[in-house]
């Protein structure tokens, strides 16, 4: 039982905690607020003094959320990963919204000098009222990436079987774009270490503290080079090759060298040929991959 509950804390869940996506989830919430309160916590319901307070009280939903749900993962990214987001996490700052909610509702009612209730009966109260329409919303949210991406990735599969049909070549073909003849040199900060290779050989690059690592092919088989560098300058050396692609913030891949794709709500995974990990597309870089990729396969 505690496995499965785990399991289920840990379970991947997208989020988008960008400014334009948490606006306009926040005003959702503050007229939501409102207009609950407004029709069943009784009173006259043309009481025009009744609904200014209720207005106010919107507007201090609206805020405490855009605080908690942008505001703070704004100063805080690395507690904030939108790429390592789970159920769990989303869970607790669902809690922290509504207690930031809580918090702004006490400073209301002592701003306007009403009766107010202890703290904890205001949490209690507000978590009954909001929790689960916060939750639906991200529920639904989830599920309609989810089946966007999954319809994505499906054509895209379809894509890569009727390129493999008319070219069964296990590696990837490169383009005139990628001529034979012209080798990239990746090189290290300081200019001391460096890789020369094909377009064709490398498979992906991934970031990992102040170094990234060159996933490249040798006579058929994958080769790791660890280069102290950062993934911005990989990409800065790889921007006159159209085939290359960021696709995440920590990964950089040859367009040529995938040969499958698996949807989820955060993005795709993508299999590179010769490759045995998978490559995550995050949320941000979904789009960008979507056009580049319908540029790359033709030529494939």
């Amino acid at each position: 039982m505690f496995r499965s509950i785990h399991q289920f804390l840990n379970r991947p869940v997208a989020e988008d905690f960008g400014f334009a996506n948490q606006c306009r989830q926040s005003l959702l919430s503050g007229v939501y607020v409102f207009a609950f309160v407004y029709l069943f916590g009784g009173g006259h319901t043309n009481d025009w003094t009744r609904a200014g307070v209720l207005s106010l009280f919107g507007f201090g939903c609206a805020l405490s959320t855009l605080i908690a749900n942008w505001l703070v993962p704004a100063l805080l990214p690395r507690l904030y990963d939108e790429d390592r987001w789970t159920i769990g996490r989303q869970i607790v700052q669902v809690l922290f919204v509504l207690l930031c909610i809580s918090l702004i509702n006490q400073f209301i009612l002592w701003l306007l000098d009403l009766n107010r209730s202890s703290f904890w009966q205001m949490y209690v109260s507000v978590t009954l009222i909001g929790f689960f329409p916060i939750s639906v919303g991200v529920f639904v949210n989830e599920q309609r990436r989810l089946k966007r991406n999954l319809a994505h990735a499906q054509l895209l599969n379809q894509q890569l079987a009727r390129l493999t049909v008319d070219s069964p070549v296990a590696t990837p073909a490169v383009s005139e774009s990628m001529p034979d003849s012209t080798p990239i040199v990746l090189s290290s900060e300081n200019g001391r270490d460096k890789l020369s290779l094909l377009p064709d050989q490398l498979r992906y690059v991934e970031s990992v503290g102040n170094y990234v690592d060159v996933y490249w092919l040798h006579t058929g088989v994958l080769q790791k080079t660890v280069l102290r560098s950062t993934l911005k300058e990989i990409e800065a050396t790889l921007a006159s090759y159209p085939d290359f692609l960021r696709c995440h913030r920590a990964f950089l891949i040859n367009l040529r060298a995938v040969s499958h794709a698996d949807g989820n709500a955060r993005g795709y995974q993508l299999t590179l040929t010769d490759v045995p990990n998978r490559i995550p597309v995050s949320r941000s870089f979904v789009d960008t991959f979507d056009a580049r990729f319908d540029t790359v396969a033709p030529s494939r």
